[in-house]
């Protein structure tokens, strides 16, 4: 094995959000803790404004599992305020003080990488709802003023939901992707801050992805389809030409580098979700690759026993990049729900 993981602590209780040179941001229910020191001290710096009843009800591990109670993803602007995503709502936590400065009209927020900020400081977020119907659109939002105001930059009327919006360092590039049916899957990318896209590929459940990773001559995803056998795709930006690289176990979805630009995925467990499982195992998995060509399962958990309505066993990165600490928070698998790994890499 080649990337190896060296797990220093297991902290029960944390989800992971942000990593970077000044350490991680972590959460316990509605409460923002940070750690300088990669988890031997936290320090909290503030509860996300909720409602009161939420708070109330996230302290029964069972109930915050089935209502996806907690803060739900993080973004970590330039200038040091934090975007909280939680019960709907976008919090702007800054000085100590936190403010609701934007409510979605369905669903309870983006996915984890639904959100970012580019190099003007240039906010996105992509609507993400069950939207199993397809009767709503879908809109992806831009603010151009830290998150006072919002405008729609585009509407979707013929997809499910957005998966992911992220910001490409290398060309300065804003990517989405959308799915989840084959004619509603997508990835498309704006070279004018998200004013016109163009699509890399659609139609086809290669296309349908929740996480993005960019390097300086590729954009690698993992396939989300839970009812197929999912594989790791990179897009090579120099020609256009798209590469399937390898199968993994299960479906895609989350990603996270190093600065030496060791690339990692995390597969979930979902059981039958889509009527039928593509999975070889009910595990979590990590696939990691140093050269972005050959990837290896480096470590894998089972799901737990609890109903999948209770939550889907996963893997959730860091947001942001480490020189070589990988750190994650375990959710719905077996004796390792809701704890937080930090592990320094091995390469």
């Amino acid at each position: 094995m080649s990337v190896r993981l060296e797990i220093e602590k297991i902290i029960p209780g944390m989800k992971v959000h942000w990593i970077d040179g000044e350490g991680i941001l972590v959460s316990n229910r509605y409460a923002l803790y940070s750690s300088k020191d990669y988890g031997n001290t936290f320090s909290k710096m503030i509860d996300v404004k909720t409602f009161a009843s939420h708070d109330i009800l996230a302290r029964s591990r069972l109930l915050c599992r089935a209502f996806r109670l907690g803060i739900r993803a993080l973004l970590k602007l330039k200038n040091g305020v934090i975007l909280a995503v939680a019960n709907g709502k976008v919090i702007r936590c800054n000085n100590g003080k936190s403010e609701i400065i934007y409510s979605f009209e369905k669903g309870i927020g983006p996915l984890r990488d639904g959100l970012c900020e580019d190099n003007k400081g240039n906010i996105y977020i992509g609507e993400y709802f069950t939207n199993n119907s397809r009767k709503h659109p879908v809109k992806l939002l831009k603010s151009e003023d830290g998150g006072e105001n919002w405008r729609i930059l585009r509407v979707f009327k013929n997809i499910r939901h957005i998966h992911c919006v992220q910001y490409d360092p290398y060309e300065n590039l804003i990517w989405m992707g959308t799915g989840d049916r084959d004619e509603e899957s997508s990835i498309m990318f704006s070279e004018d801050y998200g004013e016109t896209w163009k699509s890399i590929g659609s139609g086809n459940q290669m296309f349908r992805t929740v996480s993005l990773l960019f390097t300086k001559d590729y954009v690698y995803w993992g396939t989300d389809t839970p009812a197929r056998q999912s594989y790791i795709y990179r897009y090579k930006r120099r020609d256009g030409i798209v590469e399937r690289l390898s199968p993994v176990n299960g479906p895609v979805y989350y990603s996270t580098s190093l600065e030496n630009n060791v690339l990692f995925f995390s597969t979930g467990a979902e059981g039958e979700s889509e009527g039928v499982s593509g999975a070889w195992d009910n595990k979590a998995h990590i696939w990691a690759s140093i050269d972005g060509t050959k990837w290896e399962d480096i470590a894998s958990w089972e799901k737990d026993s609890l109903p999948y309505i209770l939550g889907y066993g996963r893997i959730m990165f860091a947001r942001g990049k480490s020189r070589d600490m990988l750190v994650f928070t375990t959710e719905c698998l077996k004796r390792i729900d809701n704890k937080l790994f930090v592990c320094r890499v091995e390469a």
